[in-house]
């Protein structure tokens, strides 16, 4: 019985702890609300968005110099208008140089494989 009473004091306790720390937390948070709305009134109100930034240089180069066929391009160029849907600009397209690629890869393969496993 008496440990029964003891436990039953130590969770009315707890309880009051935990109820205390709760209002406690709601007392801090309303007192931070107050502080940001003075600080607010304070500053006038709320500081314009940032600037955007500056537009990405344009390419002045034609495709032809490039190497690239104009219909690949305009492709490109259709294919990104259908996916987008919004004001969109290309900034480069670049080709495919999986050739070059496959070589340093079979490179890679060939060093690897020449490795021994201890």
């Amino acid at each position: 019985m008496l440990q029964s009473t003891f436990f039953d004091l130590l969770q009315s306790i707890t309880t009051l702890v935990l109820v205390g720390l709760l209002v406690y937390l709601w007392l801090a948070v309303q007192r931070l609300h107050r502080t940001v709305q003075r600080l607010e009134e304070h500053l006038g109100s709320t500081p314009p968005p940032p600037a955007a930034p500056a537009p990405a240089p344009v390419s002045r180069k034609p495709a032809e110099a490039e190497g690239m066929d104009v219909g690949v391009l305009a492709a490109i160029a259709a294919a990104v208008a259908v996916v987008v849907r919004q004001p969109h600009r290309i900034i480069a397209i670049q080709p495919d140089n999986s050739a070059q690629r496959a070589w340093s890869a079979e490179g890679r393969r060939e060093l690897y494989h020449s490795h021994r496993i201890r």
